[in-house]
């Protein structure tokens, strides 16, 4: 099976430099052309399923990369919820909860917050996801579109890295393939995208 996962195109608060987590925020013009820019790269890719965060803008970029195909939403591929982190600056974050945002970068195998979730909490997620969708399928092709720090989930999950090393990898660039071979149990990464220019929090 190959995966192609790619993280949702520029949003409103993207361009903002705001956090979203469950949250929401429109695509940006740029963001639209970036799920255009994904559909001719994948015209000549037979999907046979399709997969979609169930947050919007994860679900517009889909609908611009595979316009005609159904969509399997799902909450399982959505971003981390950072509580009351989502609609502040990236900057304000700190202020709002020093004590989450060192363990969030620097401890992740202990950040815990009561409003929203822990990174066991997300690979949980995303694992459930691959068990249900993956695992047992036979499918030659699939898409996902999801979000910067779910995706680093799946490839910690391809690669098998822990969540103390959760950033082992970084948020991905928006609207780039990521590209995974799934055969016989096993995973191989063939493509990463280009790594986003500034530090995220969902």
């Amino acid at each position: 099976m190959n995966i192609y996962f790619t993280r949702h195109g520029e949003t409103e608060w993207n361009k903002a430099d705001k956090i979203q987590g469950w949250l929401d925020s429109p695509l940006t013009e740029n963001g639209i052309e970036m799920g255009k820019k994904l559909q001719k790269e994948a015209e000549n890719i037979k999907f046979d399923k399709v997969y979609s965060s169930d947050l919007n803008r994860a679900y517009e970029t889909t609908k611009l990369i595979i316009p005609e195909q159904e969509i399997i939403k799902t909450e399982l591929l959505r971003e981390i919820n950072v509580g009351n982190w989502s609609g502040h600056p990236f900057k304000d974050a700190e202020k709002l909860n020093p004590e989450a945002y060192d363990l969030y970068f620097n401890h992740p195998e202990k950040y815990i917050r009561e409003d929203g979730e822990s990174f066991y909490d997300l690979v949980n997620r995303v694992e459930k996801f691959f068990e249900d969708y993956i695992y047992n399928s036979d499918d030659e092709n699939i898409l996902i579109v999801s979000h910067g720090i779910t995706i680093i989930a799946i490839f910690n999950l391809m690669e098998n890295i822990s969540i103390d090393k959760f950033w082992t990898n970084r948020v991905r660039r928006n609207g780039e393939f990521n590209i995974a071979n799934y055969s016989d149990g096993k995973f191989e990464i063939i493509k990463k995208a280009d790594k986003n220019s500034v530090s995220t929090i969902g």
